[in-house]
């Protein structure tokens, strides 16, 4: 099969109309109504999981901030610390915010991190989440101890291998 030149930008020109159009034709239809997630309601956002908000500053400061964190996040950690220090420092601890964090594990990993910072209790919580944030590289990032060593540490061989 041959195709010429004319046929070939007829083609790519009718392609590129069509993609366009359908661009615009999604583009107008929902102008109209904000999307869900730009508008929630108040007390629909404040209420708290099934485990309870971890939270640190005054219950009554005229800010919230909601942070949803994730311990293998390496975004969340650089946040942990870098900027949440000074934001503890200037406005957690003056009582002009409330900061309240709310897991939301991306991996089994994660998951497990929060269950153990949860162990220690609310006045153990943060600072765990504060040691697990700057040691992630180590536990999180590279080769899990649980899932390299974790066979030794039990006693028993790693699967292929004999002793």
């Amino acid at each position: 099969m041959h195709i010429t030149r004319r046929e070939f930008a007829l083609g790519t020109g009718a392609l590129t109309l069509t993609g366009v159009g359908a661009l615009i034709g999604f583009s107008l239809v929902d102008t109209g109504r904000p999307a869900l997630a730009q508008n929630p309601p108040l007390a629909e956002l404040m209420q708290p999981g099934p485990l309870g908000d971890m939270s640190v500053g005054d219950e009554k400061a005229p800010v919230t901030i909601i942070e949803y964190a994730s311990m293998t996040c390496p975004h969340c950690a650089n946040f942990h610390e870098t900027t949440y220090p000074e934001l503890k420092k200037k406005y957690i601890d003056t009582g002009k915010v409330r900061f309240i964090f709310r897991e939301f594990p991306l991996d089994q990993l994660a998951a497990a991190a929060f269950m153990l910072a949860r162990c220690g209790g609310k006045e153990r919580f943060f600072p765990m989440v504060e040691t697990l944030f700057q040691q992630q590289r180590t536990w999180a990032v590279q080769r899990p101890p649980a899932a390299t060593h974790g066979h030794q540490q039990a006693g028993r061989p790693q699967r292929g291998r004999l002793q």
